[in-house]
């Protein structure tokens, strides 16, 4: 993958093996991945092509052990607690003689 830059003053449309059509505004520069629209592309004055995009130098690890956010906002209500309803206590019998 390459990037080509549009280094003229007019807008350049490209269409691509799929059938997409590129866009290039003035000045605009776009990563290109194919061999066919580099091969028309590198044949012309109002287009630059620069060395290969990549990640090179890219890197920082795996954040681990880090704080997060902090919620922002209004905190939300505690939820109400429900009261039990006890049931009817039964009436008690007295002794039979």
């Amino acid at each position: 993958m390459v990037k080509v830059t549009n280094i003229s003053d007019r807008t350049h449309w490209r269409r691509l093996p799929s059938g997409a059509v590129l866009q290039w505004d003035a000045g605009q520069t776009r990563d290109v991945e194919s061999k066919r629209l580099l091969e028309e592309v590198s044949g012309q004055a109002c287009f630059k092509i620069t060395d290969t995009v990549g990640k090179a130098k890219v890197g920082g690890g795996v954040k681990t052990h880090v704080k997060g956010s902090k919620p922002r906002g209004r905190p939300s209500k505690p939820k109400a607690k429900k009261e039990e309803v006890k049931g009817l206590k039964k009436a008690k019998k007295g002794k039979a003689d």
